[in-house]
């Protein structure tokens, strides 16, 4: 089977300085995968501007997402003395609209491979699609135990629950990890699962029930419902997170070192964490260049 992933980046506004960031790094270690970004309709002016564009497909919102939903997105923020505000209720959050616009992304992907790769990520190696399957010809599903917390347990356990998957004698395991790696055939068929098991469309599914993550609750559908005929389960390696606060403290001093082990590709510095662009950009470059040259720093 030919090996085929497209990268899936939901993004607005506020992330486009690292998307084009992101998007830097890409060609800078001439990754072919392509990849579309999922944009919000009102800032696609902005994102045609995005100055690396080799395999990049922008997409609004608006082609990803049913009228309405797409309706509720545009209402968030808005005042309650704007007649619009009363259209389309409740309004959605930018987060779960992110979310959303991954889960619905066969829309506009057809490869087998979707790989969820969001703004925060930056590539500091070569990657190719051979890089998200498994010896055996399946797409990675990355999953672990030995680091969930009490916050990752609640997010499968939700996804357990919504999917109709019984909690005894079930290791609990994490799916939240990026990049996140969904097979399309997986999805749509958890699509028509959650429309059939519910009597309504998969995404108000996803609404009315709150709390859910997509990461969680795809990785609880692979597993336990397809029952990894697609995906083979993995350790995810290719990424270096930087998630927590008490990481910024020492990010200056352990970036390139945690940036440049042997196994990491990528690297993610969580958005909210709020790590100046210019700072951010210098540590990166700094690695580029030990990436480059081979050298592991101690």
């Amino acid at each position: 089977m030919t090996e085929s992933v497209t990268f899936v980046t939901p993004t607005y506004a506020g992330d486009f300085e690292r998307f084009c960031l992101q998007r830097e790094s890409i060609e800078r270690f001439e990754i072919s995968i392509p990849q579309v970004a999922i944009v919000h309709d009102e800032d696609l002016p902005l994102f045609k501007t995005v100055p690396h564009q080799r395999g990049l497909s922008i997409i609004s919102t608006r082609a990803v997402l049913p009228r309405r939903i797409e309706a509720r997105r545009q209402n968030w923020g808005r005042s309650r003395r704007d007649p619009r505000f009363w259209l389309a209720r409740p309004p959605i959050h930018g987060w779960m609209t992110q979310q959303l616009s991954k889960l619905a992304s066969p829309v506009v992907v057809d490869t087998e491979g979707i790989v969820c790769l969001d703004s925060e990520i930056l590539f500091l190696a070569p990657v190719t699609a051979s890089d998200f399957y498994s010896d055996d010809g399946r797409l990675q599903l990355y999953e672990t135990e030995h680091d969930i917390d009490a916050e990752m347990a609640d997010y499968t356990i939700r996804s357990m629950e919504f999917l109709g998957v019984k909690l005894t004698h079930q290791a609990v395991k994490r799916y939240t990890h990026a990049p996140a790696v969904f097979h399309r055939t997986v999805l749509l068929n958890m699509q028509q699962f959650i429309e059939d098991r519910f009597g309504k469309s998969w995404i108000q599914s996803v609404l009315d029930a709150k709390g859910l993550t997509e990461y969680a609750t795809y990785g609880v559908f692979s597993r336990h419902l397809d029952g990894l005929e697609h995906q083979s389960p993995a350790t995810p390696g290719l990424c270096t997170y930087y998630w927590w606060p008490e990481q910024l403290l020492t990010i200056e001093h352990d970036f390139v070192r945690r940036a440049t082990h042997a196994n990491a590709r990528a690297v993610l510095v969580n958005s909210n964490l709020g790590l100046s662009l210019a700072v951010l950009r210098k540590l990166v470059e700094t690695a580029w260049k030990a990436s480059e040259t081979n050298t592991i720093i101690e």
